[in-house]
C-alpha cells in the first residue's frame, strides 16, 4: 500500500513526496525515473505505480536546466540516439534511394551536435521490442527515431514513458506520436497539374494499397481533389493493387490503361519503368527520347522521382529533408526531456517538387477533321 503523503499548502507532488511515498531514497527516485540500470525492475515498477497514484509530473524546465548542466562536463559520452529500422525493409537500406537518403538527413543534423547515430533493425531476422528496450534503457539512449515500418509492424511495445520518439511517415504505427513526413497529397496534387500543363487529361494514379494505407490515402487523397475541379470525363479511376510479383501487377497495369485510356502513368512505383519489359509484354511502351506519339505509348510520372534517373519526370520528393526535420524534432524533444507518446501528436509534412523528364514529353494534341473542319 502507497502511503500518500501530506503535501500541505503545496500546488504539486514532488520528487520527494514520491520517495516518502515508496520509502526510498529521493536520488531512487530520480535514478528510476531516468530508467537507470542500478535500478531493480521491482523498486522501479514500485516507484512509476506512486508516481501516476500520486500525480507527480515532471518539470521539464528543471529537467532541461540538469540536461545543460550534465552537457558542461566534457568527460562525458556523448547522447545516443536510437536509429529503429524496420527489418522487413532492412534489405533495401543500401539499395534503394529512399532509406539512405532519410539516414543521411539525420546525421546532417546529429553530427553537429555530438549526437552518435546506433542503427537497430526491429522485427523479423531483428531484435524483439522486449531485447531492443533492455538495449536502450542499458545504454541510457532517450532519443528514439522510428524509420518506415511496413503494415506487417502495426504496434512497438516499448516503455514509451522513458523515450523522446519522432516516427518517419509510419502512420499507422502504433502508438500515435509525433511524425513527419514527405507530402504525399501535396505531390500528387502538383504532379496532376504539371501533367495537365503538358497536355495530359486521362491521368491515372496506380499505386500500392499497403503504401496508401501506410501513408494515411494521401496519394488518392491529392488526385481526388484535384479531380472535383475537372470534368468527369477526365477524371480516372485509381489502380490500387496487392503487392505480388511485378510481372502480375504489369498485367493488370496494363489491363487498366487499356480499359480507362490512360495517356499516363502517376506512380510511386518505379519498378515499373525500371522493368519496363513486362510493360512492353503486355503492349505499353513508356517515351524515352521525346517526341515519340504513336498509339502505344504510355507517359509515365513518378511520384517518387529517383536522383540516379533524371529522363523520369516528376515528382522529387526531400528524403533527406525529412531525415533533418525528424532529427531536429526529435533534438528539441530530448533536450527538454518530453517523454512519451503525447496527448495531441503533430505532423510535419515535407513537400517535393516537379522534375521534367523525358518519360513525360509535351503531348501532341491531334485534332480530328470532320468534312475538311479541324476540331
Amino acid at each position: 500500500m502507497i502511503r500518500r503523503p501530506s503535501i500541505g499548502l503545496k500546488k504539486y507532488p514532488t520528487m520527494n513526496d514520491v520517495a516518502v511515498a515508496v520509502g526510498v531514497h529521493p536520488t531512487t527516485v530520480s535514478l528510476a525515473l531516468r530508467s537507470h540500470p542500478s535500478i531493480p525492475l521491482a523498486t522501479r515498477t514500485r516507484i512509476l505505480n506512486a508516481v501516476r497514484e500520486i500525480g507527480y509530473i515532471r518539470d521539464p524546465l528543471l529537467d532541461a536546466f540538469n540536461y545543460h548542466r550534465c552537457c558542461m562536463h566534457t568527460s562525458k559520452q556523448s547522447p545516443s540516439i536510437a536509429f529503429v529500422a524496420d527489418a522487413n525493409s532492412a534489405p533495401f537500406f543500401n539499395g534503394s534511394s529512399y532509406h539512405p537518403l532519410v539516414y543521411d538527413g539525420v546525421r546532417a543534423v546529429a553530427d553537429p551536435q555530438h549526437l552518435s547515430l546506433e542503427i537497430f533493425n526491429l522485427g523479423a531476422n531483428g531484435l524483439t521490442p522486449s531485447r531492443l528496450n533492455t538495449i536502450l534503457t542499458s545504454r541510457g539512449i532517450t532519443g528514439v527515431l522510428l524509420s518506415t515500418f511496413t503494415l506487417a509492424t502495426k504496434n512497438i511495445e516499448l516503455d514509451w514513458d522513458h523515450f523522446s520518439t519522432v516516427k518517419i511517415e509510419s502512420h499507422h504505427l502504433l502508438p500515435q506520436i509525433d511524425v513527419v513526413s514527405n507530402d504525399q497529397c501535396q505531390a500528387a496534387r502538383l504532379c496532376m497539374r504539371k501533367l495537365r500543363q503538358l497536355g495530359y487529361r486521362r491521368i491515372g494514379l496506380a499505386t500500392a494499397l499497403d503504401d496508401e494505407s501506410r501513408l494515411q490515402d494521401n496519394f488518392s487523397t491529392g488526385v481526388l481533389v484535384e479531380q472535383a475541379e475537372l470534368p468527369e470525363s477526365e477524371c480516372v479511376a485509381p489502380l490500387l493493387f496487392k503487392r505480388t510479383t511485378v510481372a502480375e501487377i504489369a498485367a493488370r497495369l496494363a489491363t487498366w490503361v487499356r480499359e480507362n485510356d490512360v495517356d499516363v502513368i502517376m506512380t510511386n512505383w518505379n519498378e515499373f519503368f525500371r522493368e519496363a519489359s513486362w510493360m512492353t509484354a503486355e503492349g505499353i511502351r513508356f517515351p524515352t527520347n521525346p517526341p515519340l506519339h504513336i498509339p502505344r505509348d504510355v507517359a509515365f510520372a513518378s511520384l517518387d522521382a529517383p536522383v540516379d534517373r533524371p529522363e523520369v519526370a516528376g515528382i522529387v520528393q526531400n528524403h533527406r529533408l525529412v531525415g533533418m526535420r525528424a532529427m531536429e524534432h526529435l533534438e528539441v524533444l530530448v533536450k527538454t526531456y518530453q517523454r512519451g507518446a503525447p496527448k495531441n501528436p503533430s505532423g510535419t509534412y515535407v513537400p517535393g517538387y516537379w522534375r521534367d523528364g523525358a518519360t513525360v514529353p509535351k503531348k501532341i494534341v491531334r485534332r480530328a477533321r470532320v468534312a475538311g473542319v479541324s476540331l
